[in-house]
């Protein structure tokens, strides 16, 4: 009876469209669909193409300098920048992120670094929308 386990949602790989592999580099901002997958290094924002279903998957070996979104992440490398994922993140135990990040759903394994702020999104937000808390104002007194 209290041994049943919660069935953790996982995203399933089919097959990639894109790949940059380990002996590329690459300059410059990049938009994809479908799947990418980078075990190479991107100096350079990484966008999916609004309103697909895009899956991004970063291999040990793989970097990315520059802003990253996808509706699909599985992050095992490196990234420094944000990052906003609109559906399922999985952040692999090799996966190192220096920048902010903003999910709907998240998986971590132990060993993922993240330097910078975890932030849940709602069901009823955008993905790339930004919320602003109001400054505090000064007290007359």
């Amino acid at each position: 009876m209290f041994n049943k386990k919660k069935s953790v949602p996982r995203v399933v790989i089919d097959q990639f469209s894109s790949l940059i592999s380990g002996n590329l580099s690459l300059v410059g901002d990049m938009e994809f669909e479908e799947g990418l997958k980078v075990s190479g290094a991107i100096r350079g924002n990484v966008c999916h193409k609004p309103g697909t279903h895009s899956l991004l998957a970063l291999s040990a070996d793989g970097r990315i300098e520059g802003n990253v979104s996808s509706y699909d992440a599985l992050i095992d490398g490196t990234i420094i920048g944000d990052l906003v994922v609109e559906h399922l993140l999985e952040l692999h135990s090799n996966a190192r992120v220096c920048g902010n990040i903003r999910y709907r759903q998240l998986s971590m394994e132990n060993g993922a670094i993240v330097d910078g702020t975890l932030n849940r999104m709602g069901d009823d937000e955008e993905a790339g929308q930004v919320f602003e808390l109001p400054q505090p104002q000064a007290r007359e007194g």
